[in-house]
């Protein structure tokens, strides 16, 4: 493959300097050892015409510099190749993965923010975050081959970890993984008590404790009694509503407003847990269940009975918002609900095709990431609503 003209000229030129050059008047005062920066570093002869290629990592002498053009040697011959697949020190390859099989895929994750891709001329394919997830494919010494958002490149293997990476200043998400796990202070005193599958920002690990933030409060709790995944909930017998009516009853009294991100109702309303909703407008009620969401609420009416309450309420599917009370272990929380269902839904039997959305003060829309100023007008509404 031959260069295009401008970068021939530029060899050509090398090669009347490298003619030219003593020892006084060469470009650097002594030679140095750099290395191949990716697989198949193009060597040139003088004319620009390709004389084969290097792995990555290995060793040439540099003799030479002008530009963007550099002279080295190897096995006593000497040729041209680009700075830019040049390094001046080997690159590395993810502790995710020693070695590579052919065909083996592994997933790493970045252990810093700017880590960089490269592709295969050097230059910068993208810029990752921390704990950015990314494929690895083939591995060779000091470097590997990746594949992010579609993209293949080239990363370093220091730049890579197993596993996500908990760092002073940033935070990784996790679940509890069992009911009743405790936070405690740093002299060991319970802060508060979290459900299965709450979700909090691990922002410290150490052997077997975690530094957390829950609910707004930060303390420790056990690695065993956190999870990087979900755990899937099993809804007690006593908590199961027949398909033929809903045994629900509306809710009575007033409820409190809680904040999505100062106060406990993440924990509270964790991922699993089971709550009763009672329309402020037309005081029907039905059971729900909480499946995920991390800007609100998503949940799912748990059986097809409590899927017909909703309807009833609602009138009809539609995307309009409506002033509610969440009820959990007898405390009603004021909330608003869309009634649409959209996305995904675990439940499949309850004749709901989906999710829906449920808000609480200062919570924000996934799709935008802002607040929603009819969701917080209908939960002023319920705040202010009481139910006989």
């Amino acid at each position: 493959m031959k260069l295009n003209r401008t970068i021939r000229r530029i060899l050509a030129t090398m090669m009347i300097l490298a003619l030219a050059m003593t020892g006084a008047a060469a470009a650097l005062a002594e030679t140095a050892t750099v290395y191949a920066a990716v697989e198949g570093a193009k060597v040139y002869d003088s004319k620009g015409e390709v004389i084969g290629t290097l792995p990555v990592n290995t060793a040439v002498t540099l003799t030479g510099m002008k530009g963007k053009v550099c002279r080295v040697e190897r096995d006593g011959v000497t040729a041209y190749m680009l700075k830019s697949e040049l390094s001046k020190s080997a690159a590395a390859q993810p502790e995710a993965q020693q070695e590579s099989d052919a065909g083996k895929h592994v997933t790493a994750y970045a252990k810093r923010d700017g880590t960089k891709v490269y592709d295969a001329d050097g230059a910068t394919l993208a810029t990752l975050t921390l704990n950015a997830e990314v494929t690895v494919t083939a591995v060779k010494g000091k470097a590997c081959k990746v594949t992010v958002d579609g993209k293949t490149g080239y990363m370093k293997k220091s730049d890579l970890s197993a596993s996500k990476v908990a760092q002073q200043g940033k935070s990784v998400a996790a679940y509890v993984a069992r009911e009743g796990a405790k936070l405690y202070s740093e002299s060991g005193e319970t802060l508060t008590t979290l459900s299965v599958n709450a979700e909090v920002a691990v922002t410290a690990v150490k052997g077997k404790v975690c530094r957390v933030t829950a609910g707004g409060k930060t303390g420790y709790m056990k690695k065993s009694d956190l999870s990087k995944d979900l755990t899937d909930i099993v809804v007690p017998e006593k908590e199961s509503v027949s398909y033929g009516d809903s045994t629900v009853k509306p809710a009575k009294g007033t409820a409190v407003e809680m904040d999505w991100w100062t106060s406990d109702i993440q924990q509270i309303f964790a991922r699993g847990v089971v709550a009763q909703i009672t329309d402020v407008e037309t005081g029907i009620s039905w059971r729900e269940q909480r499946r995920g969401g991390t800007n609100h609420a998503d949940c799912q009416p748990l059986t097809a009975a409590d899927t017909a309450a909703m309807k009833k309420a609602c009138g009809s599917w539609s995307w309009n918002r409506r002033a509610i009370f969440v009820t959990i272990n007898g405390v009603n929380y004021a909330a608003s609900m869309n009634c649409m269902p959209h996305g995904s839904g675990a439940i499949t039997d309850n004749n709901f095709n989906g999710h829906h959305c449920i808000h609480f003060t200062n919570s924000r829309t996934h799709g935008s990431n802002k607040v929603c100023p009819q969701h917080q007008a209908a939960i002023k509404k319920a705040a202010a609503a009481t139910l006989r």
